[in-house]
């Protein structure tokens, strides 16, 4: 049934797509060749038609790029008409650039007088509230945490301490440092990243500033990891980010589970451009076709109509979402989410990687018996968090044949802390003591990969559904 959804849609977008292309032709032939408003209207069409076969196309990487492109190209098509059209487009008169420059003056001081000494989360500007005049009061207040940070969406339920919770410091990692994942972060540079700065052209074409992704997979394959990752390439553009889990949601009294929900969306779009991250979204928006509690269900529902806040603002908002079981979200809110991303186990290529990655930072050397290649072979179905126990146990395996051969003994026979250190780190550099493949298997059999049949059932299920 899935398929023939698909199907369907692509039959009909394909259709769309290859009309509006030939009126657009056809409109140039008749106008001799002079560019008219309805055939910008045309490639406007057509543009809209490609990003939405793109945006549905996402796991088949050959099929979303050739319609992103088109995209792209249609939508420069239809801005060299414009410019035809009128002349003076984008262009600001003296009074309008005088004007914008007194404002830009006044904001700027008015944010240096409200930002916290970290820098985040300033109050947002008074003008914004008409955007938002349906989700609270217009007397909102500004409130301020001893730290000095500041909001206007604090309330008795929600503290101005507990929202600042919520902000992150950058993380520390970016797209560089994650090991494979090439298709995710194409993704991310196509659909996020490449469209800063095209504010006035989305803002022409009636582009929504909303980003919204829900990143799904087996546990410990690196979900919150890279999406901590785009962060930090969104937070060198200029971005904030919040961050929520399920505990930062649930909350013992009724009621207040839904209040921290809303403000968390309120607060993105006071602070845009904003990165807006909800981890374990499974327990924020749960079936309620299922057997789900009544509390539960009343966050869902509150869950989706805050989510109209950040739809309704158009601000620039990137909404990212990471869960372990996709099953178990409501379907009108899987719905609203523009792009779904699977984040899949590592496959052997990428564990290869990820080993000489790990010989490479820890220096270690292989005897002749072992290497990467071997490594990623024997792991299949291993997740990164298994990797990373392996790897662990391996560094503590190195560690002790490295104590046992290189130490150094005083007169006494006890061990010198300093000279033995020094021996053993010279003696791993040097090559002096190798990986061997009876140590890796030694390793890799005292412990157990974690166990992921019923979970890549259920993502089996949900793939069919999509």
């Amino acid at each position: 049934m899935a398929n023939t959804f698909y199907e369907k849609d692509m039959s009909a977008l394909i259709t769309e797509y290859n009309a509006s292309i030939s009126q657009a032709k056809n409109t140039n032939r008749r106008n001799g060749a002079v560019p008219s408003k309805a055939e910008y209207g045309f490639y406007v069409k057509a543009a809209e038609a490609a990003r939405k076969i793109s945006s549905i196309n996402v796991q088949q990487r050959a099929v979303y790029r050739q319609w992103a492109e088109r995209a792209a190209m249609n939508e420069r098509k239809a801005m060299e008409i414009l410019r035809v059209l009128v002349p003076d487009y984008g262009k600001k008169t003296e009074e309008q650039q005088q004007t914008e420059n007194t404002a830009s003056a006044s904001g700027a001081d008015s944010s240096a007088e409200s930002r916290t000494s970290s820098g985040s989360a300033a109050a947002a500007p008074a003008s914004s509230t008409s955007s938002q005049s349906d989700a609270k009061p217009a007397q909102a207040q500004t409130k301020a945490t001893a730290s000095g940070f500041t909001t206007r969406n604090a309330s008795e339920d929600v503290s101005a301490e507990t929202i600042e919770k919520w902000y992150q410091e950058k993380p520390k990692h970016g797209f560089d440092d994650i090991v494979g994942m090439e298709d995710l972060k194409e993704i991310i540079q196509s659909e996020i990243l490449d469209n800063i700065g095209w504010e006035g052209t989305d803002k022409l074409l009636r582009i929504s500033s909303l980003k919204s992704f829900l990143f799904y997979g087996p546990f410990g394959t690196g979900k919150s990891f890279f999406i901590e990752a785009i962060a930090k390439e969104l937070m060198d553009r200029g971005f904030k980010f919040i961050k929520l889990t399920g505990s930062d949601v649930h909350d013992s009294y009724v009621g207040v589970g839904e209040k921290k929900v809303k403000t968390a969306f309120l607060e993105a779009v006071d602070n845009a451009p904003c990165v807006i991250y909800f981890d374990e979204f499974e327990n924020m928006c749960v079936r309620r076709d299922g057997n789900a509690e009544g509390h539960e269900k009343r966050l869902t529902v509150s869950f989706m109509e805050s989510y109209n806040i950040i739809v309704n603002a158009d601000k620039p908002v990137v909404f990212l979402a990471a869960t372990n079981y996709p099953d178990k979200i409501e379907s009108a809110m899987l719905s609203r989410i523009l792009t779904y991303v699977l984040v899949p186990l590592p496959s052997e290529e990428v564990r290869c990687k990820y080993f000489n990655d790990f010989f490479k930072k820890t220096e270690i050397k292989c005897s002749d018996d072992i290497n990467a290649d071997i490594m990623a072979d024997v792991t299949d179905n291993y997740s990164f968090r298994d990797l990373k126990k392996l790897t662990d146990g391996i560094k503590q395996s190195i560690k002790r044949a490295a104590k046992e051969q290189f130490a150094v003994y005083d007169e006494n026979n006890k061990i010198l802390s300093k000279e033995s250190d020094e021996n053993t780190s010279r003696a791993i550099i040097e090559g002096k003591l190798t990986l061997t493949k009876e140590m890796f298997e030694n390793v890799k059999n005292s412990f157990s990969p974690e166990k992921k049949g019923d979970i890549l059932a259920s993502l089996e299920a949900f793939e069919k559904k999509i």
